[in-house]
């Protein structure tokens, strides 16, 4: 296990300037080196990346990209979990403008709004692994791209900094924790557990009939239907896959309704139709990550995300 060495300050707190710092203004300054581990572990669903210089080299590539964009902080949370660690999360607007060229290749210029999901551990004040996904969907849209065209255009496969993730080209790190123990993140975990088993039922019993639903591609629906839309559409297109909540922890706070956040997986073969097109029978690893609000009819808010670039990126490497 790695030394993660002492440090100060609340990761919720920390999330919230960091996050910002590095990736919407390149500042690489003390908040960077006093809070990020040198040897920090970096999960994108599109790349691995380990070291502080290598994240710091690669947050240079959105920033180039999009002149002058803003990240929003949405919001932050950060739970104690065994073992000394602290886990921690925090959703953001990235608002900005494409430069025309950049990691989604050459195109027109024009504005782009994205949500990104990030998760991270620490122990002592440093964060030594991150989590994050990019609302590559909504980019997609914005810029008027094909996903499936860009996607056959990127295949650096055997390379972890541009290959899309998955466990092979994994790097193990310190936190092997599935989250510390909270009845909202458990009961939400349970729900998707046993609707991805096939009971879709349950959304309309434990999710509010207004609830505010936010999917992948910016797109916003409501109510149980909704939800049971999104995770009905992603176990049609791969019915076989097994699906795993990796992680889950939640936070009661004064001021704000009761919140889980969830990392999540489903790896397995694409053999069905629908999100990704005809069945192509590629092996697939799918990173996730959802949010929720509750209040008193159940779920009232949801945020889920997946990379739909990085998992078209999967199924054209083995398709061609």
């Amino acid at each position: 296990m790695k030394d993660w060495t002492a440090g100060q300050g609340d990761l919720a707190d920390t999330l919230r300037r960091i996050v910002p710092g590095i990736w919407g203004a390149a500042d690489f300054g003390a908040l960077y080196e006093t809070h990020l581990h040198r040897d920090a572990i970096f999960r994108g669903a599109d790349h691995v990346l380990q070291g502080r210089v290598a994240i710091a080299t690669a947050a240079l590539q959105p920033i180039a990209s999009f002149p002058g964009r803003r990240l929003i902080v949405e919001d932050s949370a950060a739970a104690a979990a065994p073992g000394g660690t602290e886990v921690g999360a925090v959703r953001l607007i990235a608002d900005g403008h494409y430069a025309g060229q950049g990691l989604f290749g050459p195109t027109a210029a024009r504005p782009v709004r994205y949500r990104v999901l990030m998760e991270a551990a620490s122990k002592g004040g440093r964060i030594g692994e991150i989590w994050r996904l990019r609302d590559s969907e909504a980019v997609f849209a914005a810029l008027g791209l094909d996903p499936e065209t860009w996607a056959a255009a990127r295949l650096g496969w055997d390379d972890r900094d541009t290959a899309p993730f998955r466990p092979a080209i994994d790097e193990p790190g310190a936190y092997t924790g599935r989250g510390p123990d909270d009845g909202w993140a458990q009961a939400w975990a349970d729900l998707l557990d046993r609707a991805m088993e096939g009971d879709f039922g349950l959304f309309a019993m434990q999710v509010d009939p207004g609830a505010e639903i936010v999917l992948p591609g910016a797109r916003q629906t409501f109510g149980p239907e909704g939800t049971r839309e999104f995770w009905l559409g992603l176990r049609a297109a791969f019915p076989s896959a097994r699906f795993e909540v990796q992680h889950r922890f939640g936070s009661e706070c004064p001021l704000l309704s009761p919140r889980a956040y969830l990392r999540w997986s489903l790896a397995g073969r694409h053999d069905g139709p629908g999100l990704f097109g005809a069945p192509s029978g590629a092996e697939v690893h799918i990173m996730g990550m959802s949010q929720a609000e509750f209040g008193p009819e159940g779920l009232r808010r949801e945020w889920s995300l997946i990379d739909t670039g990085a998992i078209w990126m999967q199924i054209k490497a083995q398709t061609g």
